[in-house]
Formats: C-alpha cells, structure tokens, sequence
C-alpha cells in the first residue's frame, strides 16, 4: 500500500496525515529563477530532472529542455513513493504535511534535492539533520520571504540544495531578484 494510496479521497480509510489543502501552487517566476540559478551553477545537460509532486507544473514546465525530465503527481495516479529509478536532480516545492517521508525518498532517488520550503522545516529536528548529514551535503541555501512565493505563513522560506556523498561548505545567501518588480 502507497503512503497516498487514499489521497484525497474524503473516506475513513484515507491517510489521516495527508492533507491535499497541503498543495500550495509555487509561482512560476520563483519556479523559473529557482531551476535558472542551478542551471548556472551545475551543469544540467545530460541529466535527468524529476519533479515528484508536479502539481501545475511551475516547476517541471520550466526544467530546461536539454535535460531528460519526468513526473510524479499523485492527484494524476504517479506517486512518488512508488518511484522505482533513479535522477541526477530533484527540484520542487514538496508536501509539507509529508515532509520527513517525502525527503528520505528523495535522498533514495536523487544525487541532488533543492527544495523550496520553509527554512525551519529542514532544521526542525535531530533526526532529520542527521539524515541530511548523512546523505552528504547542504550545498546551498538561498533565503525568501515567503510571501515572496505566496506561502501562507511568515516563516522565511529557502531553495535549499542538497548534494549526495559531498561533504564541505555550505553556501548561505538572500535570494537575488533578476528583475526589481518580483
């Protein structure tokens, strides 16, 4: 049985922790600036890009068409928990209500996780650091208001990347707007 075997679907039987008021839509310029700033920094070509949790496609549209992309979208019937490959990147806004399960299964599949999420949610426990350490690296955070991204609560939000197997410096800086107006 999938963790999202029910998701949705309003019955008792449904997974009492999955909440679908859980999908908040990320803005597609952020989307678009997030995968351009990795873009730039790590070659992309050749690779293959998965967006788990799809959901209007802010982010998986505007992966980069030189790469090699796919998805997961549960409302569509591809959950990601079933996922049996692997990718070189993930890049996406994940379900929070589902946060810890959802990154141990990116650390399964990817060499690289950058997510957008609340800044707090990644540190909120030992357990989960520790599984960050051990996966390899914070390569980088990048921090944002998160009104910025049209989140629903006042907590700084962070593109954090996560590299498997690569110990060193992590890189912390304010997120920088291409244009004035965003």
């Amino acid at each position: 049985m999938s963790l999202h075997e029910n998701f949705g679907s309003g019955n008792a039987d449904a997974n009492p922790d999955l909440k679908p008021n859980d999908m908040v839509v990320t803005p597609r310029h952020i989307a678009k600036q997030m995968i351009d700033y990795y873009a730039k920094w790590y070659d992309l070509s050749e690779r293959v890009l998965l967006d788990p949790c799809r959901g209007d496609g802010a982010f998986y549209d505007q992966y980069p068409d030189y790469c090699t992309k796919d998805w997961c979208e549960i409302t569509e019937g591809r959950d990601f928990f079933d996922w049996p490959y692997k990718v070189d990147w993930i890049i996406t806004n994940p379900p929070y209500s589902i946060f810890p399960q959802f990154l141990e299964k990116c650390f399964e599949v990817a060499d690289n996780v950058a997510l957008l999420i609340p800044l707090a949610k990644l540190v909120s426990s030992l357990k989960r650091i520790n599984m960050v350490m051990d996966y390899g690296n914070i390569e980088s955070i990048r921090i944002i208001g998160a009104s910025k991204c049209g989140f629903p609560f006042g907590f700084p939000a962070a593109a954090i990347h996560m590299k498997r197997g690569t110990p060193g410096t992590t890189y912390i800086k304010m997120w920088e707007w291409e244009n004035e107006e965003e």
